[in-house]
């Protein structure tokens, strides 16, 4: 889906004298990069500039320019001590509830404009951008701004690189296209460390991961004749390590990757009884279409969602469906699920 006609965002743009800019809870690569950008475009305009962030930042995206000003304390927000601002803008987000506790930042905003990259968005808001077949949030914002030549300084180079790399596992994931490897050699260009970015995004981890790594490849458990790869971080796992978001999902590899897995479904339990579900696969297996069916949703090869519940009680249902878009691969005009084995999930 291609939704960039950007008369009316640059419209809407450069007629607002102050900004809030909006990223999604949970916050990764690109929805940091995109927020960072856009952040430096308007100060360089001098306007006003705020990024709102319903969630914890990644450390090792301190690097990106104007993280440490961002506002991610929404819950103690007073709405009263916040100035109105003429535009409130949403990147990398692809519904209403991935903004969190940022919604509230409607009612001190005149008008709306989100730009994404996400199937089947359903923002509320006045203009949106949409382009699916980006590979990041940051490669739409990359056309959006040299189309109407706003100059990219390094920093916003470092922002931008981070998004497009980053929302393509290091160019490595099949959203990657060509257009992929153009922007990210026109922002080489800029005078980037990319060594750093490619560091921090892809190779520095946390000693304490090899504990909890241990427990995850005990704990991989393969289905539907091996097709599926099972990861379930228990509540009491999550709180005796405090794996944040980003450093959980650098254990979903060791699911996906593994030979003969077509789709990994990755379970954290974040609060008893709340699971939160990321859906990897490979080729033409639609995981936002298995997300889409317990209100989430996200990319065809990356999605998710979260379930409230026991374990037990969903987990044969959810198997199912991944199974089915697996079988859709296979047979796109049926949709169906096959007869192949199905051992049973503990």
């Amino acid at each position: 889906m291609d939704k960039t006609d950007f008369k009316n965002a640059f419209k809407l743009l450069n007629e607002a004298k102050s900004i809030a800019i909006v990223g999604h809870i949970r916050p990764d690569g690109d929805c940091i990069g995109c927020c960072s950008v856009m952040r430096q475009w308007f100060l360089s305009q001098k306007k006003r500039a705020d990024v709102y962030i319903d969630g914890i930042i990644p450390e090792t995206l301190n690097y990106i320019a104007g993280v440490g000003e961002f506002k991610t304390d929404i819950q103690n927000l007073n709405i009263a001590d916040l100035p109105p601002y003429d535009l409130l803008l949403f990147v990398d987000t692809g519904d209403d509830k991935r903004i969190g506790e940022c919604n509230i930042l409607r009612q001190l905003s005149k008008r709306t404009l989100c730009i994404d990259h996400h199937l089947n968005n359903s923002v509320t808001c006045d203009t949106l951008v949409l382009n699916s077949d980006m590979a990041s949030c940051g490669e739409i914002i990359y056309e959006l701004l040299t189309q109407n030549n706003v100059k990219i300084t390094k920093d916003m180079a470092t922002a931008l690189f981070t998004s497009v790399s980053s929302d393509t596992g290091c160019f490595l994931y099949p959203n990657t296209t060509s257009n992929t490897h153009m922007v990210a050699a026109a922002l080489m260009t800029k005078g980037i460390d990319r060594e750093m970015i490619m560091y921090y995004n892809f190779r520095v981890y946390d000693p304490k991961l090899i504990r909890g790594l241990l427990l995850v490849l005990k704990n991989i458990r393969f289905t539907s004749s091996g097709r599926i790869a099972i990861t379930h971080l228990s509540n009491k796992f999550c709180r005796r390590y405090d794996f944040d978001h980003e450093e959980r999902h650098k254990f979903q590899k060791y699911a996906i990757d593994a030979q003969g897995v077509r789709a990994s479904v990755f379970l954290t339990e974040s609060q008893p009884k709340q699971y939160h579900i990321s859906l990897r696969s490979h080729g033409n297996i639609n995981m936002a279409a298995v997300a889409e069916k317990y209100k989430g949703g996200g990319h065809k090869n990356a999605a998710g969602c979260t379930i409230n519940g026991k374990y037990k009680n969903f987990i044969a249902n959810l198997i199912s469906n991944v199974e089915k878009a697996i079988d859709a691969e296979k047979n796109p005009s049926q949709g169906k699920s096959g007869t192949q084995t199905r051992k049973k999930i503990k």
